[in-house]
């Protein structure tokens, strides 16, 4: 785990090895005030001078002042150069990796346990670097800076406290991996906390509708009894039998300590001055083994958060293939041939989305792809925008293979408006949300959008107007407005290539009779994919319509044209205007 934390943490490495520097040095001044009393006691056996004594006062004062300024320099290298400037880099890392991963990934993954995940995993590095930082580094210094007079004064003595130390170490090493199983058990647990919190509150109007706040309170204390169970069983091995082993290795160390100090003594060896010093050092040294202990089972505490968000920022990110940018300015077609794609894994016919997928979309003409639900229509919009990748064929925009494209600049050739379950809404302005795509359009870029959408009437309406909160994933609005947003947006966005994806399916039937007025001045100088189940949307749009079925083309014509060959698509028309 230090391992992967380790190589995270690269950009601090410089960082952490100053305040080593610096550690070393706080900790060697430290060591003279062990010497104080001793020093004091041999001044006073020597019969110094008067004047002596007032050197000595005054020069531990400087002492002081030289101490306090080591210890605020100390302290804010960890504050300043360390703790807060992690916490940024950890964040933006995890954010960063959420933006880069590909669209099969994040549907791998829950986005309640994704967050729970990197707040937990950044809080707990924090805490272990923390701690090293603080306490352990310190420690480490202290100890190795007390050995040297002790090897000197008393070398027996020395000897005993490094045995003493070493089997600390291996006590607390082993205990650690012999609790690394419940830690990990409970780290299930707090995942599926998390999501479970995240997926109560989203869910609390269906929650209160069907009456199951009892069922979900049960569900997570469950969840909280089984976090307590694996905690007691780790901290009733660390507290029965490593803790009761440490206690015994130290009472027998000190006692072997004494009588070799009784042994000096007697022998003339060690003068009471040293005495006094050797035992401030091991006293020093013996409370800095259990420290050594105490910050090692803490640190290994938070070791499995902090090992989960290592792990999850180290995933391989999708390779960028591509380098063509290009700046269109003309209507860009799409070319899909022989196309295989499943959402798992290697493509097969048994488990594949689409089968062998050939399809044109003619420059600035409009392409309806109809069928029944999981026929595999939204799936064509995530291939021709390389959001999901194809295992087999090919898919070309503006004559260009898609994986030769730059990824950002391929994507900026779409605008989208998606199923209205899809439709994300930021718990921003109206405003802010229609012209997220393009943050310094004008207040009357905006507005012709949102009329060609048809919702700047209702946006009028409202008290604040534009200018109007619509809540987290925009609770204030009905699925119809979300969608009629979604809209504006796309509209404003003004790209080469706009995917409507069941775009008016939450609208009203007014509404929709306005926006098919708009639609032919919306998709001017545009190439349109329009995904539907609701066949009169696209009777006098489409200049082409796709039957999909099953994930495979089935039929392709005009209206007239699949009218006449009374297939699929008719019975469908059939169906619907009955």
């Amino acid at each position: 785990m230090f391992r992967k934390l380790w190589l995270l943490l690269a950009p601090f490495h410089q960082t952490f090895l100053i305040f080593v520097v610096l550690a070393f040095l706080y900790e060697t001044v430290q060591l003279g005030n062990s010497y104080v009393i001793s020093l004091v006691v041999t001044l006073f056996g020597s019969r110094v001078a008067p004047y002596t004594w007032i050197f000595l006062v005054v020069g531990l004062l400087l002492f002081d002042e030289l101490n306090m300024r080591l210890d605020n320099a100390f302290d804010w290298h960890i504050i300043a150069k360390q703790s807060h400037p992690l916490y940024r880099y950890l964040k933006l890392s995890a954010i960063s990796k959420f933006l880069k991963m590909n669209i099969p990934w994040h549907h791998k993954h829950n986005s309640g346990t994704l967050v729970g995940k990197v707040g937990d995993g950044v809080w707990k590095t924090l805490e272990i670097v923390d701690v090293m930082s603080w306490e352990f580094v310190p420690t480490v210094v202290q100890t190795i800076i007390s050995l040297i007079p002790l090897f000197f004064i008393s070398p027996w003595v020395a000897l005993i406290s490094i045995i003493t130390f070493g089997l600390f170490i291996w006590l607390t090493i082993k205990g650690n991996a012999e609790k690394e199983p419940f830690r990990a058990k409970r780290q299930d647990y707090y995942e599926e906390e998390w999501n479970r919190s995240i997926a109560s509150v989203q869910s609390i109007e269906t929650n209160l509708m069907f009456g199951q706040q009892d069922r979900l309170l049960k569900d997570q204390s469950e969840i909280h009894d089984g976090i307590i169970g694996e905690a007691l069983k780790e901290h009733r091995l660390g507290v029965f039998k490593y803790n009761r082993w440490r206690i015994r290795i130290l009472t027998v160390a000190r006692r072997m300590i004494l009588v070799i100090w009784i042994l000096q003594l007697l022998h003339g060896s060690l003068s009471v001055a040293s005495l006094i010093f050797v035992s401030v050092l091991i006293e020093r040294l013996f409370s800095n083994f259990w420290r050594f202990a105490r910050l090692l089972d803490r640190a290994a505490q938070n070791s499995e958060g902090a090992k989960r968000l290592a792990d999850l920022l180290s995933e391989e990110e999708p390779v960028e293939t591509g380098s063509v940018q290009i700046i269109p300015d003309k209507p860009l077609g799409i070319s899909i041939r022989d196309v295989c794609f499943a959402y798992e894994g290697e493509y097969s016919a048994e488990e594949g989305a689409l089968h062998d997928l050939s399809l044109e979309m003619e420059p600035g003409q409009v392409t309806a792809v109809v069928g029944p639900s999981g026929a595999g229509k939204t799936t064509i919009r995530k291939i021709v925008t390389r959001l999901a990748k194809c295992q087999k064929g090919s898919v070309r925009v503006g004559g260009i293979d898609i994986n030769d494209w730059d990824g950002h600049q391929l994507l900026e050739q779409f605008s989208y408006v998606p199923q209205g379950d899809d439709v994300y809404i930021f718990d921003e302005t109206i405003h802010y949300n229609i012209a997220f795509p393009r943050p310094e359009a004008t207040n009357e870029e905006v507005i012709l959008a949102s009329k060609l959408a048809g919702i700047h009437d209702f946006i009028l309406g409202l008290k604040d107007g534009y200018g109007t909160q619509v809540g987290e994933r925009g609770i204030r609005l009905s699925g119809g407005q979300k969608q009629r947003v979604a809209l504006a947006r796309a509209i404003l966005a003004d790209r080469p290539i706009l995917i409507l994806d069941e775009a008016t399916s939450a609208v009203d039937a007014i509404t929709e009779s306005e926006i098919q007025t708009n639609i032919r001045t919306i998709l001017t100088g545009k190439t349109a994919l329009v995904i539907t189940h609701r066949l009169s949307t696209v009777w006098g749009l489409a200049d082409k319509i796709v039957v999909m079925d099953k994930g495979k083309k089935i039929e392709e014509g005009t209206h007239a044209q699949l009218m006449s060959q009374d297939g699929l698509y008719a019975k469908m028309v059939s169906l619907q205007t009955e």
